[in-house]
């Protein structure tokens, strides 16, 4: 069996120079503080700090080894989507961060494969971007934020977006980011940005998807969430009661309620809790949780497969979580 973690995270130095050199009013600046290694972006707080596996790829094999881990789908943290720069600069730095992926999984291919990123302030761009990486057999997907520096995922814009991605068979993974989540003026303090902000920000964009009707208008469109899917998948009952009595869920979806939708999305198994992955498990099916770590972060889980293993289920749902469900979800390697 091939252990797959579906959500991890990678920079590569040489791609934040490129950027900075590209674009220097834009471009992220990697700055040491403490010895400790932060990003600092030209008018927002910086980030870190940073974790040195994110950058060395020997770490992250060795991490990799003791955690049971075989393969990583390798994506950048999502501070560097950069949807709010001018399109030109956005587009620059989704190719220079996809090839900069491509390269690291080049020299273990065996072991880190890729989602690409999108600049998705610019729709005609994303296409061109989604051409492009779509030949490339290790890009088994695309990581898109939960919203487009304030566009919602079901606004009508994206529509070419889903359908080219249908069209190469390249799933969604979608990841907040905890600089652009819905109210944010309220979890300024105790790190709720993050603890409450970021799995909030999943839940927004799975209801947007199924009360927006993309679900219905993109059935083959393969998405997934990080963090469990955020608050979604415990609120299933909420929704479907809601649509039932109330006129405003129905204006996109007025034959069915939002129920059935859930048996098309796949979430990733970082719940922190043996109690909330069971829940998950049974509430969504073992078939549509795949295994995540959100590797290297402080937030992310440092025993991914030793937490599935706390878990009362079936060997055989196991190994869907440890690997068939993202065989399923990805791309095939030989999918080109």
């Amino acid at each position: 069996m091939t252990t797959i973690d579906i959500h991890a995270h990678a920079i590569v130095p040489d791609a934040l120079e490129e950027m900075a050199a590209a674009h220097p009013d834009h471009g992220p600046e990697l700055v040491v503080d403490g010895g400790r290694g932060y990003l600092r972006y030209p008018g927002r707080e910086r980030l870190g700090p940073l974790p040195d596996a994110i950058f060395e790829p020997d770490l992250r094999l060795a991490d990799m080894d003791r955690q049971r881990v075989d393969l990583q789908v390798i994506a950048i943290p999502p501070p560097n989507f950069h949807y709010h720069v001018p399109s030109a600069v956005g587009t620059d730095f989704a190719r220079i961060q996809n090839d900069a992926l491509v390269r690291l999984s080049d020299k273990e291919p065996d072991h880190l494969h890729v989602f690409a990123t999108l600049p998705l302030q610019d729709i005609e761009a994303s296409r061109a971007e989604i051409d492009r990486v779509a030949g490339i057999g290790r890009v088994r997907g695309v990581q898109l934020g939960s919203n487009i520096d304030g566009t919602d995922v079901d606004d009508a814009s994206l529509e070419p977006i889903w359908a080219d991605l249908v069209g190469r068979n390249l799933p969604v993974w979608f990841h907040s980011d905890q600089r652009s989540i819905a109210g944010a003026d309220r979890m300024k303090s105790y790190y709720l940005q993050n603890l409450i902000g970021i799995p909030l920000e999943s839940t927004i964009a799975a209801a947007k998807l199924i009360f927006g009707g993309v679900l219905d208008r993109h059935p083959d469109l393969k998405v997934g969430f990080t963090h469990g899917g955020g608050f979604a998948p415990y609120q299933i009952g909420r929704w479907e009661h809601g649509w039932s009595v109330r006129p405003e869920p129905k204006v996109n979806i007025d034959s069915t309620g939002p129920r059935r939708y859930f048996a098309t999305l796949y979430f990733d198994s970082l719940t922190h809790d043996s109690i909330s992955l069971e829940m998950l498990g049974k509430r969504m099916g073992w078939d549509h949780v795949m295994l995540g770590s959100d590797y290297p972060f402080d937030m992310a889980s440092t025993d991914p497969v030793g937490a599935m293993e706390t878990v009362d289920m079936s060997d055989d749902d196991r190994a869907l979580v440890l690997e068939g469900n993202a065989q399923r979800f990805l791309r095939p390697l030989d999918g080109l």
